[in-house]
């Protein structure tokens, strides 16, 4: 029995294959959750680089593909507004895209889910401009469980401010068909954390993903794709693990790959 049909034997409850991957039938789970400013990337020294290396560009294209809530969309919205104040307008609008109409919608509308942890996170790398960005709401209750098991989190409801929302542009639809309308320059595709999901897909897209990318364009993968990712093998389609940043890719020619330290090296916030 191939891994396809094991995997789709199984008979799992929707709910629980959206967070189980192939890799559950090879005897290894992952947890993968979404929030503000995720300790797997280093989120102020790679901006703080873009805006050095794109100063006197007129326009950058920021996608979060696989976006889900939105929480990484607008921690890169924040983070380039807190630095940059209105001289971020080039990188706007952010478009983020999943093909869940529900979660998008959801987001379009300005609701957002917050763990204490998150407004933490939102603070420490805003300069504690959580305020400035989210009116908080009465209603709280407890997170789904999580990644199939019994761990339920705090929420609370907020809301987006127009400063905010009005710098992400919501996209209903899949990433693999959505991945052919993009430009093919001057691109920082955020594709963190769902490679797994798309087993069957995942060469394929790792060639259109390259094919919109040019010496200035970056592809920004997760700790979660490590194992899973295609361009992580010998077959990089044209990709560059980057030296100066974990699950950072480029078109430099370059090739990291054997630094195994770039993968296995647990990176700390650079708050």
């Amino acid at each position: 029995m191939n891994i396809d049909t094991r995997y789709n034997s199984l008979n799992f409850k929707t709910s629980y294959k959206k967070v189980l991957t192939p890799n559950f039938v090879l005897g290894e789970t992952y947890e993968c959750s979404t929030y503000f400013f995720v300790k797997d990337f280093q989120w102020n020294k790679f901006f703080n680089y873009i805006i050095d290396k794109f100063k006197s560009t007129p326009k950058v294209n920021i996608f979060s593909l696989a976006c889900s809530d939105g929480s990484e969309a607008y921690s890169i919205a924040m983070l380039l507004l807190s630095k940059l104040g209105n001289n971020a307008q080039k990188f706007f609008p952010i478009t983020a895209v999943d093909f869940d109409k529900d979660i998008t919608q959801n987001a379009k509308n300005g609701f957002m889910d917050l763990s204490a942890e998150d407004e933490v996170r939102i603070n420490k790398y805003t300069g504690n401009k959580l305020n400035k960005f989210f009116s908080k709401t009465d209603k709280t209750f407890l997170s789904d469980k999580m990644g199939g098991t019994n761990k339920q989190v705090l929420l609370t409801r907020f809301r987006t401010k127009p400063i905010l929302r009005d710098k992400v542009l919501f996209v209903t639809e899949d990433i693999n068909t959505y991945i052919d309308k993009l430009p093919n320059n001057n691109n920082l595709i955020f594709c963190r954390n769902c490679w797994p999901y798309l087993w069957k897909t995942s060469e394929k897209f790792a060639r259109k993903v390259s094919d919109k990318m040019d010496m200035s364009s970056y592809l920004i993968t997760g700790n979660y794709d490590t194992l899973m990712c295609p361009i992580n093998g010998t077959a990089s389609y044209g990709l560059s693990l980057s030296k100066e940043f974990q699950n950072v890719y480029d078109k430099s020619g370059n090739n990291y790959f054997d630094d195994m330290r770039l993968f296995f090296s647990e990176i700390k916030d650079d708050i």
